[in-house]
């Protein structure tokens, strides 16, 4: 028996939560993203005064700056370019930080839906528990940990930890979904007390 999005909607609200939760956990509490940023030092006392001072709108900064492919071949961009290499990002400030959680809660339950959508697609009612975890965990992998690339490789950032935080969402998504698949007969059993046969 065909199963819909409606049917998951614990799954979906349960993993979007519980995911969102974990990564409140991961980005908060736990010290493995922490090597991750390092300090500028007394640079950094230099730099916010003179972005400052040239009122630096928020947006995304390359440095060095080129506005195409040829001005990249250019010499004075290749000298540039062998001084120093950066990718600032300048926010709003200051940043709104319940508007950000929201944001983040609000990925986490798309996510969550879509790979529901997906799950309910691929696989049937009474579906096993391994099934449907091994199904679920292996599009909450492709959702948390490599939707990343290949962006990574041209805007360099460290995400080892952000992949195995990823792992950890997916293995989260994964057990909910797996823990509460419907069962074959639910749905006739739900119409029978709806109406109260």
């Amino acid at each position: 028996m065909e199963i819909s999005i409606a049917d998951l909607w614990l799954p979906i609200l349960l993993s979007g939560v519980a995911t969102h939760i974990a990564s409140t956990i991961a980005w908060t509490v736990l010290p493995h993203h922490k090597p991750e940023f390092k300090s500028l030092g007394e640079t950094e006392d230099k730099l916010l005064a003179l972005l400052q001072a040239d009122q630096v709108a928020p947006g995304q900064y390359p440095a060095p700056y080129c506005a195409d492919m040829k001005e990249a071949a250019e010499p004075a961009f290749q000298e540039k370019q062998k001084r120093c290499s950066l990718f600032l990002t300048v926010y709003e400030r200051p940043l709104n930080m319940p508007a950000a959680i929201g944001k983040t809660l609000a990925f986490f339950l798309v996510a969550a839906t879509v790979i529901g959508y997906l799950a309910s697609i691929g696989l049937p009612r009474g579906a096993g528990f391994v099934h449907v975890f091994r199904f679920v965990a292996t599009a909450g992998l492709l959702t948390h940990c490599f939707a990343k690339f290949p962006s990574v490789f041209w805007f360099p950032q460290k995400v080892a930890m952000s992949l195995l935080d990823g792992v950890v969402y997916a293995v989260l998504t994964g057990l909910v979904f797996a823990g509460l698949w419907p069962a074959a007969g639910q749905a006739a059993a739900l119409a029978r007390a709806w109406l109260g046969a």
